[in-house]
């Protein structure tokens, strides 16, 4: 992604978002971000029909961007186990006044300087999916972070809550809970649906019901005062059946030895990626 000349309050932003950021750029659009400002680079016809109908500069690869363009901002969207492969095409897209911002998990800013000589400023950021509605959660790094804190915290908090860490490894924990635990909740809603309709609920009924039920108990963590231990001691009663399910879920912690494993394996696999 790349800035030109920034103006925030007005949403006047020139950007260049590459593969996988449609959610970040949704997100963005949503909070009225000028659609013209934005310049997208994508490989799939279908993703920059899309945009370009919403007013996005599009081009499928970078040669097609015209020569001479420069921008304060470049938004890297590569997939990681691609990056190798396609990242050096856009060197000539940075200046060495141009903030990097690195959105691929596991791989370290000191690799993104290695593989793209022109970028003097590195910024990484995890985002997650629930961005696209400003529920997002992003967690930033830089060894530049108080040159940039503003530019960065102004454009991510438009999509949610924004972190800074001061120590970049760090992020392979943040990848590993923030940045992919969505998933996992998703997930485990689908168990929950897969079991209603076992107990005879119909398709429809279980959808509704799981689902309502995990939006209204993440809002109630989000305004309640109380931690989520105590919420969830405060809607068990004793022996009643919230106690029985719990009593079955919580059986020799292998739900919690799962939780663990699923994350050691997610920050372990981003160890590997950088």
């Amino acid at each position: 992604m790349w800035l030109n000349k920034v103006n925030l309050k007005k949403r006047s932003l020139s950007l260049v978002l590459v593969e996988w950021a449609s959610a970040i750029l949704d997100g963005w659009l949503q909070q009225s971000m000028t659609p013209s400002s934005i310049y997208l680079i994508d490989h799939g016809t279908e993703t920059l029909e899309g945009f370009k109908c919403k007013g996005i500069h599009t081009f499928q690869n970078v040669e097609e961007v015209p020569e001479g363009i420069t921008f304060d901002v470049f938004l890297l969207a590569l997939k990681p186990q691609v990056i190798v492969q396609h990242v050096t095409e856009f060197n000539r897209l940075i200046s060495d006044s141009t903030c990097l911002i690195s959105v691929a998990a596991g791989v370290m800013s000191t690799t993104l300087k290695q593989m793209l000589p022109n970028a003097r400023n590195v910024v990484r950021v995890m985002p997650n999916t629930p961005a696209m509605i400003g529920k997002g959660v992003m967690v930033g790094y830089s060894d530049k972070q108080s040159e940039f804190s503003k530019l960065i915290e102004d454009l991510f908090s438009t999509l949610g809550r924004f972190f800074w860490i001061s120590d970049e490894n760090q992020m392979h924990a943040v990848t590993a809970i923030s940045g992919s635990d969505s998933a996992y909740l998703f997930y485990f809603t689908q168990c929950f649906i897969e079991s209603a309709k076992t107990l005879g609920l119909d398709e429809n009924l279980a959808q509704e019901l799981a689902l309502e039920t995990v939006i209204g108990a993440a809002n109630l963590i989000e305004q309640s005062d109380d931690d989520v231990e105590t919420l969830r001691k405060n809607v068990t009663s004793p022996n009643g059946t919230t106690q029985a399910g719990l009593e079955a879920l919580m059986a020799d912690s292998i739900l919690k030895q799962r939780v663990e494993a699923c994350c050691q394996q997610a920050a372990q696999k981003s160890v590997a990626l950088s």
